[in-house]
């Protein structure tokens, strides 16, 4: 059983105490159920609500209280919603054939849960939801607690996640910094060497060169630490910059 048919059964099994949410709920099946699938035995009027050529919006005055506008979009979802498992990916989305009631259904989703969005694919106008936080209030909206929580569970799994993630790359990109800068300094003191210029360097150029070259993939604070006198990294960085600026000339 998909995660949409697991919720839709969940939905189904909400027990409503009143009249009125009852009738809110078979609203939401019949207003949402094309018309070429619809039970032509049942009495619209009965119920109290549209005769069929006008069932193409969302009438609040059939709600009689704050429950059954909850009650109502459990049976528009009952029949022409999905949601995706939250472990692998975040969707909602209903999907109408009729315009008018796409429109009317967006007015009423904006209105009372969050701004939903909405695009149309041939002739079936859809409504949808991609962000976790968006879908756990609608969820929560159609009564289903539990399910709402395993959405913001899931949310916060994946937020750590992306946290984590971009930790790794800053740290991988700072890394990737050092190799290519501490590559650049020594290949420049290996010219200096080559050259015969390194035995004619300053004391303190000397011996951040000869650092450089002892300890290869040391970041410019450690190579601080290892210096004879107190240097500050932006020092040894300048040092460094010396060196290649030396290796370039004749």
């Amino acid at each position: 059983m998909s995660y949409s048919s697991e919720l839709k059964k969940t939905l189904k099994e909400i027990s409503m105490k009143k009249k009125c949410c009852r009738k809110a709920f078979f609203y939401g099946e019949m207003l949402s159920t094309p018309a070429d699938k619809q039970n032509k035995d049942i009495d619209w009027e009965k119920y109290g609500y549209l005769p069929e050529e006008e069932k193409t919006s969302v009438k609040i005055e059939n709600f009689r209280c704050q429950s059954c506008r909850s009650a109502f979009l459990r049976g528009v979802f009952c029949k022409v919603g999905t949601v995706s498992d939250p472990e692998k990916s975040f969707h909602f989305e209903l999907k109408f054939k009729n315009a008018e009631l796409a429109d009317s259904m967006y007015a009423f989703i904006s209105e009372n849960i969050t701004e939903i969005k909405r695009t149309r694919r041939g002739d079936v106008y859809s409504l949808y939801l991609k962000k976790g936080d968006d879908i756990e209030d609608i969820i929560h909206y159609l009564g289903a607690g539990k399910e709402a929580f395993h959405v913001a569970n899931e949310k916060i799994k994946r937020d750590f996640a992306n946290m984590a993630n971009r930790r790794n790359n800053f740290e991988f990109g700072n890394i990737k910094k050092t190799v290519n800068a501490a590559s650049e300094s020594t290949a420049a003191i290996k010219i200096l060497i080559k050259k015969g210029k390194f035995a004619n360097l300053p004391k303190g150029l000397a011996e951040t060169a000869q650092l450089r070259v002892d300890n290869p993939y040391a970041n410019l604070e450690e190579l601080a630490e290892l210096h004879t006198d107190r240097i500050s990294k932006s020092g040894v960085n300048h040092r460094l910059q010396k060196l290649i600026e030396l290796s370039k000339e004749d």
